[in-house]
């Protein structure tokens, strides 16, 4: 049953200003806007096809109309990317950060890969900080940080102070990642490298046999039993780590 009622001055106003709301909230798209995004869906079902060449007229299409829409500039960064196109990636990245996506989380991280794949390890390391600060529950924010460090280390000229402390700031980062996603084999075998380099043999070591379990047994990679090695060596444990060249060289 429908309830009738009589106007007054408030409803009216009410109505109206409801009226006007309704009518912004609806308003009719752009033939520019709905261009933009017939373009950007073609485009980014073209890059999951591998179609990149497709992908890319369609997306550069889609981001002249909508210079705004920050998920189509991304993908559309991605495809460039993944054409060896890196300044070009990278610029259009950067657009999108400066277009509102300072505060998206997930942008920041697909910067810190970039970088971090080109080696500008400060750059890497301020999107993965801006990841971990926008979202600190996100595992993938808190590796990033400490693979920047741990390759910012690794690849630094000798062995300083300065040095061991970015190791320990890996570490930190690491423990948080891993906290986070507890059976991350990648994850966990970084982590044990760092654990090696902060002095920590009999840490590093568990941590290898817990990846090592992640694993059916004789199953895991090389890489892992070559990690084990190399710790049981180091905590003078000879004849478990010669076990273990043996297995590697019976593989």
């Amino acid at each position: 049953m429908f309830r009738f009622f009589v106007p007054s001055l408030f409803g009216i106003l009410l109505t109206s200003t409801v009226g006007c709301q309704l009518h912004r909230s609806f308003a009719p798209m752009l033939p520019s806007q709905y261009i933009s995004s017939e373009q950007s869906r073609h485009g980014i079902a073209a890059l999951e096809q591998g179609n990149l060449s497709e992908a890319e007229k369609r997306l550069e299409h889609a981001v002249k109309l909508n210079k705004n829409d920050i998920n189509c500039r991304r993908h559309y960064a991605e495809v460039l990317w993944q054409q060896g196109k890196h300044q070009e990636a990278l610029g259009q990245f950067d657009e999108a950060v400066k277009r509102g996506g300072q505060n998206s989380a997930f942008l920041h991280i697909s910067l810190a890969e970039k970088y971090l794949t080109i080696g500008e390890y400060t750059k890497a390391y301020h999107h993965a900080d801006e990841a971990v600060r926008l979202d600190s529950q996100n595992h993938q924010s808190w590796a990033l940080r400490g693979r920047t460090k741990r390759l910012q280390a690794t690849h630094q000229a000798g062995y300083t102070e300065h040095t061991v402390a970015m190791f320990h700031q890996a570490r930190e980062d690491y423990l948080r990642a891993v906290s986070l996603t507890p059976n991350d084999r990648e994850l966990l075998a970084e982590l044990a490298f760092v654990q090696t380099h902060c002095g920590q043999p009999e840490q590093a070591l568990a941590t290898w046999l817990t990846v090592q379990s992640l694993y059916p047994q004789g199953s895991e990679p090389t890489a892992v039993l070559v990690g084990k090695t190399e710790t049981l060596t180091m905590l003078r444990r000879f004849d478990e780590a010669e076990a273990n060249r043996t297995r590697i060289i019976h593989r």
